[in-house]
């Protein structure tokens, strides 16, 4: 079933197209959020300090990689929800608001 602008212009022609049009914009604010948080370099890093041999190293590494796998599960989690929201949370949804990324 069509989703439909207050205007009456088609947006979506259902909410598996609106699934596959959002999440690209989904995806580009979790890369925004993690290289906010981890720049490429600093991943780099990290990803190498993960096989450390030095214990504190590698637990420092994890810590740290843990907050990308969370904006990562979080942007997975973000994705598949829109399948499942209103015509209007469809048409007035937002990758960068806030609310979408909170725990």
């Amino acid at each position: 079933m069509a989703i439909i602008s207050s205007d009456g212009t088609v947006r979506f022609l259902d909410a598996e197209e609106a699934q596959t049009l959002l999440t690209p914009h989904v995806k580009a604010e979790c890369e925004r959020r993690i290289l906010a948080i981890m720049p490429e370099w600093r991943q780099r890093n990290t990803i190498a300090d993960l096989s450390s041999d030095n214990a504190d190293t590698k637990a420092a590494a994890a810590t740290e990689w843990a907050k990308v796998t969370a904006l990562r599960t979080k942007s997975d989690e973000i994705e598949a929800s829109i399948a499942s929201m209103t015509d209007e949370q469809i048409l007035n949804f937002n990758a960068q608001d806030d609310a979408h990324w909170s725990e």
